[in-house]
Formats: C-alpha cells, sequence, structure tokens
C-alpha cells in the first residue's frame, strides 16, 4: 500500500498495541518489540492485559516508547496491531483519528468510513511460508513494527533467537525468517518509518527493562532476603519464580507449599530463626493469610508480605488489575494487629520500596504488607539501577536505626537488633521498651531461649491473660507504630505541581503516573493542580497529609475500585469533603479519563472564583 502522508514521521511519543486471542502469540511479539526498543536511548512502558485461560480469549501488549520518562501507558494509540475481529472490535476505538491500524484482511473486516489509516498485510500467509502454519503471524508482525521504527534487524534476531532457542534451532530460524518476510512486507508498504531507532543510542548498562515483579524479587535480593515460601496465584507467581532461581546463587531457599496459610507459617519460621524473609500472594491468598499475619504480629516477627491486588472478589479476574484490596489490609484482622503498609508507584519505585519494606520489618520487627496490583507487576519499564557499590549495611546491634527512604544514591540495609550480653543476662524477648522493640535472639544462641505463642504472654514469652499484662502488651506492639507515623512525618513532603493551587488530586500506588499526565495535561488547559502520592498507606503520614489539605477548596481522589476505599480513609481520617474519581474496569485509568474529572472541577472552582485559575 502507497502512502505519501508525512504525518507518520519522527516523532518522541508513540503508542503502539498488538492484540489478539490467547495463545497467538501476542505477548511474545510486543516484549520483543519493547525489548528491542529499550536497547537504544528512548524509554519504554509496557501494559499487558490477557485472559486467565490457557488459550483464547482477548489479549493485549500495549508499548510506549518516548525520549523522556514514561508515567503511564497513555491513551491513544498511534499504531494498532490485530490478529482477529474480536482484536479489531475491542480496540479500535482507542486508535487516533490519524492512526495506523495493521490487520490480516483475512481474519480482520474494517468497518466502512473508519477514519484511521488502513494496513492490510497478509500476516497468516506469511507464516504459512515459514511453519507450514499461522503460528508465526505474531513474528511476521514483529518484522513489520521492526521495519515501522527502523529497529535494527540484527538485535530482533538475537532477541528471537535467545528466546526461541531452547525449542530447537529449526524453530529460531522459523522464526527469523518469518521476521524478515514481515520486515520486507513492511517496507513494500511505501508508509513513512515512525522512529529512526536503529540509529538512536543505547542508554548504557544502567538502565535495564524490568517488571514490577522482578523489581520485587530483585528488591529482595539487594535487601539481603534469604527465604521465600509460596504458593502459585495470579499475577503474583512471577515474584516466587524469580527467588526460586536466584535465591540459591546467594544461600538462600525457596520452598512452595501446599496453600498459603502453609506458606505464611514457613515464612514465620524461617524468620524466626533469622532469616530475612518474604511471601507474594494475590486478593483468594491473602484472605487466607490473615490468621498467620496476626500470629506474625503478636510474635513480633519480621516479614514482608507482598500483595499483588487483581480484580475481585471471590476468585474475580486474576488477569485484571484493581485497588480492590485496600480495606482488607488495613482492617483485615482480629484484635489489634499492627502492621505497616506500603504502596510503591511505579516498577522502579518498586524496586526500592521493597527494600524499604524490608528495612521497615526488621527494624520494628512486625509485618509489612506491600500493595502491588496486576498493573505494575506485570508492566515493564526502563528503569535505572542503582550503584549497588554504595549500599550500607546496618549492624545488627544497634537499635533505634533510622529507616531512610532507599534512592539510587543510597541504600542502607538494616537487620534485625540481637540481645548483648547484658540482654541474654536475663533475657526478656518482649521486654517493654520506649519504642515497642526489644532484642531479638535466634534459637540456638545461648541465654537466648524464649517462648514464640500467639497466646498472650509477658516480657518472657510466658502465657499470661491478666488485664493489667495484656494492656501493657497491646501498647506495647501498638507503640511500634506510633513512632513509625513520627518517622515517617520526618520524610520529606513530596508535594507536585503548583504549592498553593487550590484544587488538590490524591492518588497511592499504580496511578501516580496517569494523576502526573493529568497534571501536566490540566496545566495546558489553565488548571493549576497540586498533587500529593503518599507511599505509605498505613499508618499514614498524617502531619504531610495535614500540610497538603490546608488551603485546598476542592480535594480530588483517584483510584481503580468502585467504592473509592482510600477516599473512605482520607475522609474518616482528617474529616474532608472528596470529589472521587473511581475506575473499576481490570484496566488502568488514563491521563485523560483523570483529565476530564479536573476540568470539571476546574470550570466549577473558576466560576466560583475559588481558586485563580
Amino acid at each position: 500500500m502507497k502512502n505519501s502522508d508525512k504525518s507518520f514521521t519522527y516523532l518522541h511519543d508513540l503508542t503502539v498495541r498488538i492484540c489478539g486471542e490467547g495463545g497467538e502469540g501476542v505477548i511474545s511479539a510486543g516484549e520483543l518489540f519493547a525489548q528491542a526498543a529499550s536497547r537504544t536511548e528512548f524509554h519504554v512502558f509496557t501494559f499487558i492485559t490477557y485472559p486467565a485461560e490457557i488459550r483464547g480469549g482477548y489479549s493485549m501488549i500495549q508499548v510506549r516508547i518516548k525520549d523522556a520518562t514514561i508515567y503511564s501507558l497513555g491513551s491513544r494509540l498511534d499504531c494498532l496491531t490485530v490478529f482477529n475481529q474480536e482484536a479489531y472490535n475491542r480496540s479500535i476505538h482507542d486508535l487516533k483519528p490519524d492512526g495506523l491500524l495493521i490487520y490480516d484482511p483475512e481474519t480482520v473486516k474494517p468497518e466502512s468510513g473508519v477514519s484511521c489509516r488502513l494496513c492490510p498485510l497478509e500476516l497468516s500467509r506469511l507464516s504459512v511460508r515459514c511453519f507450514g502454519n499461522n503460528r508465526g503471524k505474531n513474528t511476521a508482525a514483529l518484522g513489520v513494527l521492526g521495519y515501522l521504527f527502523d529497529m535494527d534487524n540484527k538485535v530482533l534476531s538475537r532477541l528471537i533467537a535467545d528466546k526461541f532457542g531452547a525449542k530447537g534451532q529449526a524453530v529460531v530460524e522459523n522464526n527469523i525468517k518469518a521476521l524478515t518476510l514481515g520486515y520486507e512486507a513492511g517496507r513494500n508498504t511505501g508508509l513513512p518509518q515512525f522512529m529512526h531507532l536503529v540509529d538512536a543510542k543505547s542508554k548504557g548498562a544502567q538502565y535495564m527493562l524490568l517488571s514490577g515483579n522482578e523489581a520485587v524479587a530483585l528488591g529482595a535480593l539487594t535487601a539481603g532476603c534469604t527465604f521465600i515460601a509460596g504458593y502459585p496465584i495470579t499475577p503474583a507467581t512471577p515474584i516466587f519464580e524469580t527467588l526460586a532461581r536466584t535465591l540459591p546463587l546467594v544461600g538462600g531457599r525457596a520452598v512452595q507449599m501446599e496453600d498459603e496459610i502453609a506458606a505464611l507459617s514457613a515464612v514465620i519460621g524461617a524468620s524466626w530463626a533469622g532469616h530475612k524473609v518474604i511471601t507474594a500472594t494475590s486478593g483468594p491468598g491473602f484472605q487466607l493469610m490473615t490468621e498467620q499475619l496476626s500470629l506474625a504480629s503478636m510474635v513480633e516477627v519480621p516479614l514482608v508480605l507482598v500483595d499483588v491486588q487483581r480484580g475481585g472478589p471471590s476468585t474475580g479476574m486474576p488477569t485484571k488489575t484493581e485497588q480492590g484490596d485496600l480495606n482488607f489490609a488495613v482492617y483485615g484482622f482480629a484484635g489489634e494487629s499492627p502492621r505497616i503498609i506500603l504502596a510503591p508507584t511505579s516498577v522502579q519505585d518498586t524496586y526500592y520500596q521493597t527494600i524499604r519494606a524490608f528495612n521497615l520489618a526488621e527494624r520494628y520487627q512486625l509485618p509489612v504488607i506491600l500493595l502491588l496490583d496486576q498493573s505494575i507487576a506485570y508492566r515493564k519499564a526502563t528503569v535505572q539501577m542503582p550503584d549497588l557499590s554504595k549500599i550500607i549495611e546496618v549492624a545488627r546491634n544497634i537499635a533505634r536505626t533510622k529507616v531512610k527512604i532507599p534512592t539510587a544514591d543510597y541504600i542502607n540495609l538494616i537487620s534485625r537488633l540481637e540481645p548483648g550480653p547484658e540482654d541474654l543476662a536475663d533475657y526478656r524477648r518482649y521486654r517493654i521498651t520506649e519504642d515497642g522493640v526489644t532484642a531479638m535472639a535466634k534459637p540456638g544462641n545461648p541465654g537466648g531461649q524464649y517462648i514464640a505463642t500467639g497466646l498472650e504472654h509477658d516480657e518472657y514469652g510466658f502465657p499470661n491473660y491478666t488485664p493489667k499484662n495484656h494492656l501493657a502488651m497491646s501498647r506495647k506492639r501498638l507503640r511500634k507504630l506510633k513512632v513509625i507515623a513520627r518517622s515517617f512525618d520526618s520524610n520529606p513532603i513530596e508535594i507536585y505541581g503548583k504549592p498553593d493551587a487550590k484544587l488538590g488530586i490524591i492518588g497511592w500506588g499504580s496511578t501516580e503516573g496517569a494523576i502526573r499526565e493529568a497534571r501536566y495535561l490540566a496545566k495546558q488547559h489553565g488548571i493549576q493542580v497540586r498533587h500529593l502520592h503518599p507511599h505509605t498507606i498505613s499508618p499514614l503520614p498524617e502531619r504531610q497529609i495535614n500540610h497538603f489539605l490546608a488551603g485546598l477548596d476542592y480535594l480530588v481522589i483517584v483510584e481503580e475500585n468502585l467504592t473509592g476505599q482510600f477516599a473512605n480513609l482520607i475522609k474518616a481520617k482528617f474529616g474532608v469533603r472528596a470529589i472521587e474519581i473511581h475506575k473499576c474496569e481490570g484496566i488502568p485509568i488514563t491521563p485523560e479519563e483523570i483529565l476530564a474529572g479536573l476540568i470539571k472541577v476546574g470550570r466549577i472552582a473558576d466560576e466560583d472564583n475559588l481558586t485563580g485559575f
């Protein structure tokens, strides 16, 4: 197809989507495309959604390429590749009016009058020439995209060899042949190329393409984790799989248990024995872990529990994203069961928040819940890795260490407080202290024997149900949260946008990037917005939030659930009213969807002459 229009010449921000039926290699093609793009100076951001079944159902990967840091998956598509009619029907409305549609005319019939540019290519026939069937049409489509983005064919060929090498040389050669045929088919369309990635420089070894699940695993390894127990559950399983491969390399161990209850029980036992530990699950498994999570609080053992949220309730939508577990994380326990809850905002942030989760767990000897969601867990993004030579490990016998937020320039690793000779002279594992933390002896430590029981106990660990003791020990355990809250409030205030804007927006977790981009767009519409995105859900950094709320006329809270779980927490804690923007569809909220809400609020504010936009 010939096309002389030059509107597809070099751009600096392009979004591509490949979609089709599960089992057609949609995700594989998109990930190879993203990997090739990530090896240049451009940044890459992916979003993946797929069916719960092994084969069949709508599957999609979206890849955004930009010459600067990318914060969200974007909204409208520049290029859409569809493998079947369902994929076309579900995605065509996201394609820009002047966007490019790549499709196989044998399987897709575009509606008449569609405004986008059409690029019909016989992908199935190209595949048959290489494989004798249509299994390679995804690789042929990758070749087409390789031409349109002017990618180095040698790079794509090496990536294919790495991915399919275990399946034999014949499979590799057939895929490379399909790639080459697709590349030539793209060239023969006469379409101008979107980008010239073949000429783009490399960002260097300090960058890598990483998923959120992989970031958790690497963060755990950096923090000194030596044990994981888990039970497979979508979308958290890759955390266990990655650590199962890597922990033995550092002397650690991974154990698959018979269920989630057993997994958390094993983690508690390993922590009690002196290991830094982690487990990963999703909503249904998290519910099963509740009783053992309370046990961990009672016996005061450090552990990190990662909950990769998915669509619920019950089995719900295992492969879709949602921020639906916050209520359960904050309130889902019997009695007073202190824990810390962190919510990473991006793939890169997930790495640092995982390290921080281990440090907080070890410093205060209690469970830390890391709330991710499927969007962050499975997305891949270009991440700048830290200089690991700058890691500082804090000695185990130093008390009351300040837990600093890790950054690329500074990472301190904290281990639990261990008893010294003066402690072991009359060892009271649960001695009441100013910050609620006492030295924790390892099994076999002479003089450090104690009982760790879920029953209420005294300072030595012996069961004790007297009113006075229960009140004292409850206060001891909860005192940790007060100390932690004061520590969080001493962190630098992270308020983005115009500090004195009268319109404020708060979100949590993976919505940070979309809110950030919506704020940029709102500014173009003359609407000034200030933005707060706390990493800590419990205990909340109250001083910082109060500082943010001061002087606001309108507050908008954005989250990906239907009931406004975080909004309810903020309203109850701070007594404010809020305008809530919810999305509960299994896919992330977009900057344009948030912008639409901000524009509505901005109009009201402008009419009332309250914000001075």
